[in-house]
């Protein structure tokens, strides 16, 4: 039937609900092993839906790699350690593997609007245990979440084009002149996009929970974020170890399409795991005794 037809058309056994909660840890790798197969159709219509975004982002990753010059920096760097390649094949691999790790990096650790925001739903009904059909539910969340998605991925662009030529800049003046200043505002400029990236899966656990505007819902995932700052480090850590390591070891031709298929399950959804459960255990168990009637987007209260 296909990758989306069969198991996908009919609900799993679900969870005993006598069996003794897993936390932390061994429930992120029991909700993995369990839902293996539903993970790499959710991966694989995740990545079908970003394609577009995904050529765009390695196009861009294209240009400022060229406008930068940091492939030709590093080719210089391993000329002579290369045997048998010429200057020129050397860097047009280097090339290649940037533009790939760059837009499979953005695509993994940012998301991709509308089609993030249906990711985020199908990885937080695996968290807390509930069914979601992977291709309908997927669609739906598409629809529903279409303009404040699409809303999120400009804002990434522009945060992209502007935030890279402004970190470039202020290095360039730092090589320059050596002054402090400008180094300190590149490292501002490095925090900024670290903070940046650890607010996406709040962006969409929000997005898909409540009924926010695009304001609250920056300065949620903003404060959030800030709040829950040494997981959000963790999670980061492994989730850019993973790709960093993926596209080490294969070409990255492969190294992609192994992040697409499988590797979101530890580059992607380390994330929405611990997003889903921060929104599940610190807010709406919080929001819910203060206010008994607060409604939010789910499908049942969460006890």
């Amino acid at each position: 039937m296909g990758l989306f037809g069969g198991g996908y058309m009919k609900p799993g056994k679900g969870v005993d609900k006598n069996e003794p909660k897993k936390k932390g840890f061994f429930l992120f790798f029991d909700i993995i092993i369990h839902k293996l197969t539903k993970f790499l159709g959710a991966n694989c219509l995740y990545t079908i839906t970003s394609i577009l975004w995904i050529a765009v982002l390695y196009f861009f990753g294209g240009i400022i790699l060229n406008s930068t010059g940091i492939v030709t920096r590093i080719t210089n760097s391993l000329i002579g350690t290369s045997e048998g390649i010429s200057v020129e094949e050397l860097e047009g691999s280097i090339q290649v593997m940037l533009q790939f790790l760059f837009a499979t990096g953005i695509f993994t650790l940012w998301g991709s609007g509308p089609a993030s925001a249906a990711y985020a739903y199908i990885n937080r009904c695996f968290t807390r245990g509930e069914h979601a059909w992977i291709a309908s539910d997927g669609v739906d969340k598409i629809k529903e979440n279409f303009k404040q998605g699409m809303f999120v991925v400009l804002v990434d662009a522009v945060v992209l084009f502007f935030g890279l030529n402004a970190a470039h800049f202020y290095y360039l003046l730092y090589t320059d002149t050596g002054s402090i200043l400008w180094m300190l505002l590149t490292y501002i400029m490095a925090l900024v996009f670290i903070i940046y990236t650890m607010m996406h899966p709040y962006l969409y656990q929000i997005m898909i929970t409540f009924e926010c505007k695009i304001g609250a819902l920056y300065k949620n995932a903003l404060l959030i974020t800030f709040a829950k700052l040494p997981g959000n480090v963790f999670t980061l850590a492994v989730e850019v170890a993973v790709l960093a390591l993926v596209f080490s070891v294969v070409n990255p031709i492969a190294a992609a399409l192994i992040i697409a298929v499988f590797g979101l399950c530890v580059t992607r959804y380390p994330g929405e795991f611990y997003a889903a459960r921060v929104i599940e255990r610190s807010i709406l168990r919080d929001m819910k005794k203060k206010q008994p009637k607060i409604e939010y987007i789910g499908e049942e209260e969460t006890e």
